[in-house]
């Protein structure tokens, strides 16, 4: 997974999700910013943000698993990963990066 890591920057994860069609990929859109707001988070350790880095990174990398031009599978490799390491790291997911992330939603999500 390190070699995504190398796609990782904070633009491209941006105009990764602005590309996104909010209707249809919010769940996938909340997973990829939780993800940022604890890459950000000082309470979460070196260790940890590697693996965020190279989630986000395949998340943003245009070569995965499954094409992400692939109509409504292209992004259930990114999503699965995304939600995979979330539920490992659901003891830092509070309140407050809740808040974050949902300041951080696009409108049509709500």
């Amino acid at each position: 997974m390190s070699d995504f890591s190398d796609y990782f920057s904070v633009d491209s994860l941006m105009d990764k999700l602005n590309s996104l069609s909010a209707g249809g990929a919010c769940e996938l859109i909340r997973k990829a910013l939780t993800l940022y707001v604890l890459f950000k988070s000082d309470e979460v350790s070196a260790s940890i943000k590697v693996l965020i880095v190279a989630a986000l990174g395949y998340f943003i990398c245009p070569i995965d698993l499954i094409p992400d031009l692939i109509p409504f599978f292209g992004y259930s490799d990114d999503l699965t990963l995304m939600a995979a390491l979330l539920s490992q790291l659901d003891d830092w997911v509070s309140i407050d990066v809740e808040t974050e992330v949902d300041a951080l939603m696009p409108n049509s999500c709500f």
